[in-house]
């Protein structure tokens, strides 16, 4: 597939002050301004809401690119959360290095990850705000992974799973709990897929089709468990991918189907 699009201009710096405004939450110290072209977005189809829970699901490795080649897969996610916001992420698009930015609004020089390494990140994040908001953040991850690992040591929940769907499953009954304001869930399989086969290849395709049915089993839960909030959700990859001449999938170059990734979000109101 060729994927000639040029580099998009919004960074995904921007994504946590744009959560953080949404959630009345002052951002992190570090973070780079809010999106303006994604809370515009949000307020042109949802008006001027505040949300009281957020909840982001982070699906490993889904590039703009694929985005678009499987969007007959992810036609339920881009249904409920309708929309689609275009970043170009972090360089080098390793996922350490882009959800380090993701949750901190900086620069890998600033947060300090700068290639594929998992130390604990020590800058002001998300994490951190909602914290001094007296709100109640949690990560729900595959365990040993970028975000089971770096944002380590803030006064917060913690779940470390065995895989994705043992992932899901739990942040299901954390939905169900209702004691979370910020609740971010972390899944793996298609990069898990390309990396040993290839982007477009039946291992790989079959990972996105696992990450439709998880974003919609959360979703589903939010519908029936948050009735009481006003929840912003969203489906956010760290970075693309791109197929090397070996035939294996791979991430790391600075090039559109590594850098380009497209953000999915809605917002549900509260019902009683």
């Amino acid at each position: 597939m060729n994927y000639n699009t040029d580099f998009f201009t919004d960074s995904l710096t921007g994504l946590c002050a744009a959560l953080c405004e949404k959630a009345g939450v002052a951002p992190p110290a570090n973070a780079a301004p809010a999106s303006k072209p994604l809370l515009d977005e949000l307020s042109e189809r949802y008006g001027d809401f505040a949300a009281d829970r957020v909840l982001i699901y982070n699906p490993d490795a889904v590039g703009d690119w694929v985005m678009d080649k499987y969007a007959d897969k992810l036609q339920n996610s881009l249904r409920i959360a309708p929309i689609r916001h275009r970043f170009v992420t972090v360089f080098p698009p390793k996922t350490p290095v882009c959800f380090a930015s993701m949750y901190t609004g900086a620069q890998p020089e600033t947060h300090g990850i700068l290639r594929y390494e998992k130390p604990v990140v020590t800058i002001d994040s998300i994490f951190d705000a909602f914290i001094r908001a007296g709100k109640k953040p949690c990560i729900v991850s595959v365990k040993n992974q970028s975000m089971d690992r770096i944002f380590r040591g803030r006064d917060m929940d913690y779940f470390s799973e065995k895989y994705d769907d043992e992932v899901v499953e739990r942040a299901l009954e954390l939905i169900k709990e209702d004691k979370y304001d910020l609740l971010c869930v972390y899944n793996e399989r298609y990069d898990d897929a390309i990396h040993v086969t290839h982007p477009t290849s039946r291992k790989a395709r079959h990972a996105i089709d696992c990450y439709e049915t998880n974003f919609t089993k959360l979703i589903d839960a939010v519908r029936r468990d948050w009735t009481g909030h006003d929840t912003l959700y969203g489906f956010c990859p760290d970075h693309g991918v791109h197929r090397m001449l070996i035939g294996l999938g791979n991430h790391g170059k600075n090039i559109p189907k590594d850098m380009n990734i497209s953000h999915l979000f809605g917002f549900i109101g509260k019902s009683k």
